[in-house]
């Protein structure tokens, strides 16, 4: 911590240097020949004689002031404050008492002063705006953030918003879906470490690469990015952890496969907004906490990959943010109850760099293919996923959106199923799916 370090040179620095300037003018000098005749008149010295090591006095004075005033510095609680400026008075006290017993006359007082003059100046400061920082920070966001973000944001001349703010902020929500029916008997202590095994993996992961905690359980975790910091690419950092998030639970399902026999099934939601963050809670408990946002969203993304057979989807503001930096593929529109309009989701694939031309070309004929089946030209939305399959490689989109027009193709329109269209595609209800 660079700051608290110069704060508490500057501190025990100046302590220092006034003591030593006022030791070496002679002002002490009076109270330790006192202290001197009173350890003669207990039988600790041998004639009178004393040894006086100027050195080891000044040390101990310069040593005692800069570690006095970093301790009162650092500790956050008050109350370990105070024991670190009382123990180190009480160390200092015993020192000329164990030095007289060898002959040695050593000067209490001015380290005594040096630390006391340091412990004063110390608490001052810890009750400065800045000085407060690293509490606030402890108590507030300490452990959701990672080591890096932690003394960055100490280090940062600015708060992180405590009393409020707007932020344009990315959220990333990972959700772990229940075992299969025929997984779903597993003993609880196992459930409970595939779940402890999720929520280490994913939330180690995600802190690793900046994102602030701001959920974490077992089954879901959700993070945001650019929540703590006004961060410009906050999107473009959610869509790569979530990229590189994803190659990481791959490793995990094969953990998963060889303990439990069991695979991982996940789903990855990230969604952009506007955000208002600060300190929520009461006096005595408090966090670090946003409103607003696309946090609602993401997690909707994150349990709709399920449907959709995908495993990572992001939202249109995000899309937006992105769009020349990574490659997606439409999914569906779907209702956004918050925003009350339809809004068409995409899955996120790659970075553009790492984007063949035949990957291309098969995603731009996905691509067609849902633009046709949403205009009910299904034979030709046929072709075109046909064309956008890759042979014995498993696509769950592909797959679903195919059995979809193949769906559409064989059953012929019935009166119920025209009516749900007209009140959903020409009127105002929406499908409880769509919410």
């Amino acid at each position: 911590m660079r700051r608290y370090w110069l704060i508490s040179l500057a501190i025990g620095g100046g302590a220092a240097l006034i003591v030593l300037a006022l030791a070496l003018g002679g002002v002490i000098d009076p109270v330790v020949e006192r202290l001197a005749s009173l350890y003669e008149a207990r039988g600790w010295a041998i004639d009178g004689e004393w040894m006086r090591w100027r050195w080891l006095e000044m040390t101990v004075v310069v040593v005692a002031a800069l570690g006095v005033a970093w301790a009162v510095i650092e500790v956050s609680p008050l109350f370990g404050k105070i024991t670190a400026a009382v123990g180190g008075l009480l160390v200092l006290s015993v020192l000329s008492p164990i030095f007289a017993l060898y002959g040695v006359l050593f000067d209490p007082l001015a380290p005594l002063a040096a630390a006391a003059l340091s412990a004063i100046g110390a608490f001052v400061y810890a009750r400065t705006p800045a000085g407060k920082r690293k509490g606030l920070l402890e108590e507030a966001v300490g452990p959701r953030i990672s080591a890096g973000i932690f003394r960055r944001l100490l280090e940062s001349p600015t708060d992180p918003g405590f009393e409020g703010t707007r932020r344009e902020v990315t959220t990333l929500v990972c959700c772990l879906f229940p075992p299969e029916t025929g997984h779903a008997g597993n003993a609880p202590a196992d459930t409970l470490t595939m779940g402890s095994l999720f929520l280490r993996s994913v939330s180690t992961f995600l802190l690793g690469r900046g994102a602030y905690l701001e959920e974490a359980g077992p089954e879901k975790v959700r993070v945001s990015f650019g929540m703590l910091e006004a961060t410009p690419d906050h999107a473009q950092q959610a869509c790569r952890a979530a990229l590189d998030l994803r190659i990481r639970l791959r490793g995990l399902s094969q953990e998963f496969e060889s303990r439990w026999f069991h695979t991982l099934r996940y789903g990855i939601g990230i969604e952009s907004g506007e955000m208002t963050v600060g300190l929520v809670g009461t006096p005595e408990r408090f966090f670090f906490a946003g409103l607003g946002g696309g946090e609602d969203f993401a997690g909707r993304l994150a349990c709709a990959n399920r449907r959709f057979g995908s495993d990572l989807l992001m939202g249109p503001e995000t899309y937006r943010r992105v769009r020349d930096r990574f490659e997606v593929r439409p999914m569906e529109m779907v209702y956004d109850p918050v925003a009350c309009q339809l809004l068409e989701i995409y899955q996120l694939l790659v970075p553009v760099e790492q984007f063949s031309d035949e990957e291309r070309e098969r995603r731009d004929h996905f691509w067609r293919g849902v633009i046709l089946f949403r205009e009910k030209r299904r034979e030709e939305a046929l072709e075109a996923f046909s064309r956008a399959r890759v042979p014995g490689v498993e696509d769950g989109p592909l797959a679903y959106f195919t059995a979809k027009v193949q769906d559409a193709v064989a059953l012929p329109e019935s009166r119920p199923l025209r009516l749900v269209r007209e009140l959903t595609e020409e009127g105002h209800a929406r499908l409880i799916e769509k919410f």
